[in-house]
């Protein structure tokens, strides 16, 4: 009995273990961003740093909120709240440069709640040039833009750089040939860009390189232009031939070519079908349908029979037309045939001259200085929600930061998203799947348990210490009433109480523990 007893409280205490577990949340602690030239994790005042574009075409307000559903309690994020609204808003930051030999990182984290059908979720790094961030907009030139977008067909995690042309002073994108794909599912991703002063990049998703190239050789239009050029002047001569083939002027369409002869004609060899009834019609009112007793033309208009196919077409009904068979006097259109044009002088191409706006950057890397970071978005999807930004010029640093903030929160999301499959497996399911999932942590909670419950369990099973023996006068008296007293105890142990059987039935952790 008291061994059954310990086994059920062992099972109950596992079972709430197990429940305890399935609370995968964890209580948000504010990262350390010593170290980082720019970090924004949205904690304390955010608009004290960040400022609404003033520009009228952003209709929509950013909010800084908590997640629908938390991994880390308490953890805010900027938020986009509606759907199909334009959303602008910028942070400013002390200037940053990349030297010689330098790199440049941005990094951070989105996440969409709603998923996101059509929208862009990307950041553009600028230089405010004196002017409040409140002043940016779609048109505000920047360096870099990066992030995911996607809308029908397009589907990327753009980079775009705008490069400085030494020769004319104008701005140009240049945008990376081979964008890679966003994640498509409604969990937090870490989107990262990360350029090195060898003048190659890598996008990175998750901590995960995605996608890698070079400035100098995988960006469109090139950093470098051509060294030569089409001379915009220079025209194709009125008399140049640039066909290589020609109608023979020799060759004449045959006499018996009738161009006028049709592909397909009725075949001559078939004839009419036995039981082919052209004057019947294929379908014909029901003879045997009968106007119902209650039918009122005047309420129910003009009662007419239901259509039925025609019983005698079973072999066909209506005018009988030969089947098409391809006509063997067919030729088609008559073309000359083509011989080569001694006329013929190549493809025509304009001269070249040299590029006037030629240069040589060599070092794209050492991007233009920046001082702001801007989010100017149009989205048909709500429940975007941007966190941990962080901008520096070391790619280690920026990692290190993404994979202790990052790592965190998305192995809690995915057990969340496990947990949501398996909800309808039942409680005993539920709580092994979370034990399979946090192996370690429960072996050693659960061998503290076992200790401690078998422990009490041997203790409450251990047989009880003999009776003291009794005194002398204790004997003499103790023989005159031995008789009754046997026959009392008899008695008493026969009308032993139906309470107490059922208490002694009942058992459990909290009886052995009384009972020690």
């Amino acid at each position: 009995m008291v061994g059954r007893r310990c086994l059920h409280a062992l099972a109950l205490s596992l079972g709430a273990l197990a429940q305890e577990e399935l609370d995968l949340t964890q209580p948000y602690v504010a990262p350390k961003v010593d170290g980082l030239h720019f970090a924004e994790t949205f904690d304390g005042d955010v608009w004290s740093r960040w400022a609404k574009s003033a520009a009228e075409k952003y209709n929509g307000a950013f909010n800084v909120s908590t997640r629908t559903q938390e991994a880390l309690r308490g953890d805010l994020g900027f938020l986009v709240p509606e759907e199909s609204k334009h959303y602008g808003a910028a942070v400013k930051f002390a200037p940053l440069s990349v030297q010689e030999n330098g790199g440049f990182a941005v990094q951070f984290e989105v996440k969409f709640q709603a998923g996101l059908s059509c929208g862009g979720s990307y950041l553009k790094i600028f230089n405010t040039g004196g002017s409040e961030p409140s002043a940016f907009q779609d048109d505000t030139r920047y360096v870099v833009m990066f992030g995911p977008d996607r809308c029908g067909a397009t589907n990327k995690i753009h980079f775009i750089l705008q490069h400085k042309s030494p020769a004319t002073g104008n701005w140009e994108e240049k945008h990376f040939k081979d964008a890679p794909a966003a994640p498509s599912d409604e969990l937090s991703h870490l989107y990262g860009l990360f350029i090195r002063p060898d003048n190659s990049f890598e996008i990175q998703v998750d901590l995960q390189t995605k996608a890698s190239g070079s400035l100098l050789e995988s960006m469109s239009p090139a950093i470098n232009p051509a060294k030569v050029i089409d001379d915009p002047s220079d025209s194709k001569p009125g008399d140049w031939i640039d066909e290589a083939k020609m109608d023979d002027p020799k060759s004449s369409k045959p006499d018996d070519w009738n161009e006028d002869e049709p592909f397909q004609i009725p075949d001559p060899s078939a004839s009419l079908p036995s039981g082919w009834k052209e004057d019947e019609e294929l379908k014909i009112p029901d003879p045997n349908a009968v106007r119902p007793g209650d039918w009122d033309d005047d309420e129910d208009g003009e009662w007419e029979a239901p259509i039925i196919s025609n019983p005698a077409c079973k072999v066909g009904c209506g005018k009988w037309e030969a089947p098409k068979i391809k006509n063997p006097a067919y030729k088609g259109k008559w073309y000359a045939p083509k011989i080569d044009n001694p006329a013929y002088k190549g493809e025509w191409k304009p001269r070249q001259i040299d590029n006037p706006d030629y240069f040589v950057d060599n070092t794209p890397y050492r991007l233009p200085e920046v001082n702001a970071i801007g989010i100017d978005i149009w989205t048909i999807s709500k429940g975007l929600i941007f966190d941990n930004i962080v901008l520096d010029t070391d790619a280690d640093k920026v990692q290190k930061f993404g994979s202790e903030t990052f790592k965190l929160r998305s192995d809690i999301e995915q057990k969340q998203v496990k947990a949501k499959t398996r909800k309808n497996t039942g409680f005993f399911g539920q709580a092994l799947d979370t034990v399979v999932d946090n192996l370690a942590a429960f072996m050693l909670t659960a061998l503290a348990l076992f200790g401690g419950l078998i422990w009490l369990c041997i203790r409450s099973s251990s047989p009880p210490p003999p009776p003291r023996a009794p005194s002398a006068s204790q004997s003499s008296g103790s023989d005159a009433s031995a008789g009754s007293k046997d026959a009392a105890g008899a008695q008493g142990e026969d009308a032993k109480p139906e309470g107490e059987d059922a208490k002694e039935r009942q058992g459990g952790l909290s009886e052995t523990l009384h009972e020690e």
